[in-house]
């Protein structure tokens, strides 16, 4: 398949799914901090308990990145959010820039 050829979008669903998923698992990681802090906070405001609940946090975040970040792009089988050492949670793939709702959108014709 040379570049002028462009295979239907709607057989990246799947994968796009996948990759949706994971990036909504990670970004719920990030929203849910504050709120989280706030409540073990006003459970128990020792600094061990903050601590401890910063760190589980972390962990957390850190599986999720990596989960996320693994994802393969179902267009050119590449990492879809990593370019060589970077890893940018972007709309569309660093490679082919294939769009994260691709098989969502309407086709002009």
């Amino acid at each position: 398949m040379d570049d002028k050829q462009t295979p239907d979008a709607a057989g990246f669903g799947p994968g796009l799914a996948v990759i949706r998923k994971r990036r909504r698992y990670f970004f719920g990681t990030v929203a849910i901090y504050i709120p989280a802090m706030w409540v073990i906070h006003s459970i128990s405001p020792t600094y061990r308990t903050m601590g401890t609940s910063i760190g589980i946090w972390v962990v957390i975040l850190i599986i999720t990145m990596f989960w996320s970040a693994v994802c393969v792009c179902p267009r050119c089988g590449n990492l879809f959010h990593v370019n060589g050492m970077t890893l940018l949670y972007l709309r569309k793939c660093l490679h082919c820039q294939l769009h994260i709702n691709a098989d969502k959108k309407p086709t002009d014709a």
